[in-house]
């Protein structure tokens, strides 16, 4: 079932229209900026933010994960409004609909089984394993992966997730045999975490992938690929809670790493890139710099990143990824370039103290912050920070260094006050 909400009537001569998956606000004003007119698919009951519907003509609710339900969506309106230019997405569980339906139109697009690679981690593994950046790592059901641990030694660290997981979520280190029970029995039980998979997968076991565990600082590459060719607008610096669970905490961009470093990551994110086909678009790379081994592969995704990355790359960069993949993917230049607003801009997260019921919320004045947001108000339920979609809120801060921004932001966040009345005990 699909509801549209009427079109708008143009005031000006028409103009090719981009199909969007996922009303991302950032994207809708790329799309904007290239003159094309847009019509945003988002999936039933989501909400769509009133920039997005400011610069869209139309906007249809239809499941965006289920490739047959959106591509008879993407074919009503061609059959109204003519082909489209392209068909995007900027959200992660709607990459291989999106991969699949331009693809099959004869649009410029990152291919579906580059996008697929993307979100299967073991499917990545597979492809760098004749590479410098091969890992030891196991794939498969919980009990494939428990087998595979259980043939190591006792106390090697190994990094258990969901394959085709994101925002952290089932991240959990095994340190020790009972470590790996304990995995073993709670995922077995019932509750683990529930990978995403799109509709149009069949129902099964959930997949995980186990990883030897890597050291060193944390990072992403936020690229933009055309025709094969990758440009690295910038690299961000990670904060995470660390073991077990490494939710994410805090970013910073540039990240403040030495010239040598940070081509050695650039270099691994290429060939990443390019075993897993990734030739157009937009891509995202997390890694770890290890201090033996060098870059680590943690994941890739063909979109950008999350947790306002690439706000932080427009505001210390001057360039927006949005702009620039939806750019790549026409075949033109970036709509429109800017100047950076600092040399560097950072965000650090409230996170929960503690489980139960958020009653008050106060600020304390912070000099040097961009702006707050907050994803929980006084009344809502607050849970154990297992994820990052259990964060609490954020400030973003400019700085004339990454160190700067960095300690502006959490300085910021530290400040909150928060208070919590404790969970009721059930009899």
């Amino acid at each position: 079932m699909t509801t549209p909400i009427p079109m708008r009537t143009p005031t000006t001569t028409p103009m090719t229209w981009i199909c969007l998956l996922g009303p991302s606000t950032a994207g809708a004003r790329a799309i904007a900026l290239h003159g094309h007119r847009l019509v945003v698919l988002a999936s039933p009951g989501e909400a769509v933010p009133r920039e997005v519907t400011a610069h869209a003509e139309r906007v249809v609710f239809c499941d965006i994960t289920d490739h047959d339900a959106t591509r008879s969506v993407v074919d009503r309106l061609t059959a109204e409004l003519g082909p489209p230019r392209l068909v995007v997405s900027f959200t992660e569980h709607a990459q291989e609909v999106s991969a699949r339906i331009a693809t099959g139109l004869g649009l410029t697009s990152v291919s579906p089984a580059a996008a697929a690679h993307a979100r299967d981690k073991a499917a990545m593994r597979r492809l760098l394993a004749d590479t410098p950046y091969a890992w030891p790592y196991a794939a498969g059901t919980a009990d494939e992966v428990a087998t595979a641990v259980r043939a190591e030694p006792d106390g090697v660290c190994w990094i258990v997730k969901p394959a085709d997981g994101a925002g952290s979520a089932g991240v959990t280190a095994l340190e020790s045999y009972a470590d790996l029970e304990r995995w073993h029995a709670k995922v077995t039980a019932g509750q683990g975490p529930r990978t995403q998979g799109t509709a149009g997968e069949q129902a099964g076991a959930v997949r995980y992938i186990a990883e030897h565990a890597a050291t060193g600082p944390e990072y992403s590459v936020e690229a933009v690929s055309a025709a094969g060719q990758h440009t690295v607008l910038a690299i961000t610096a990670k904060q995470t809670t660390g073991s077990p669970r490494f939710v994410e905490t805090g970013h910073v961009v540039p990240a403040p790493l030495p010239e040598e470093d940070g081509e050695r990551l650039k270099d691994a994110v290429r060939c990443v890139l390019d075993r897993l086909g990734i030739h157009h678009g937009a891509s995202h790379t997390e890694l770890r710099l290890d201090p033996v081994h060098g870059p680590v592969v943690i994941e890739t995704h063909t979109r950008v990143g999350g947790d306002c990355i690439p706000e932080l790359v427009a505001l210390a960069t001057g360039r927006d990824q949005y702009d620039h993949a939806i750019a790549a993917l026409l075949g033109t230049e970036p709509a429109q370039p800017s100047a950076p607003a600092a040399p560097a801009a950072a965000i650090s997260f409230v996170t929960p103290p503690a489980p139960g019921t958020l009653t008050g919320l106060s600020l304390t004045p912070a000099h040097g912050i961009l702006r707050w947001q907050f994803d929980r108000v006084p009344g809502a339920d607050l849970t154990e920070l297992h994820s990052s979609y259990d964060r609490i809120g954020y400030a973003i801060a400019l700085g004339g260094t990454p160190a700067e921004a960095m300690r502006t932001a959490a300085e910021a966040t530290a400040g909150v006050q928060l208070q919590v009345a404790a969970p009721e005990l059930s009899l």
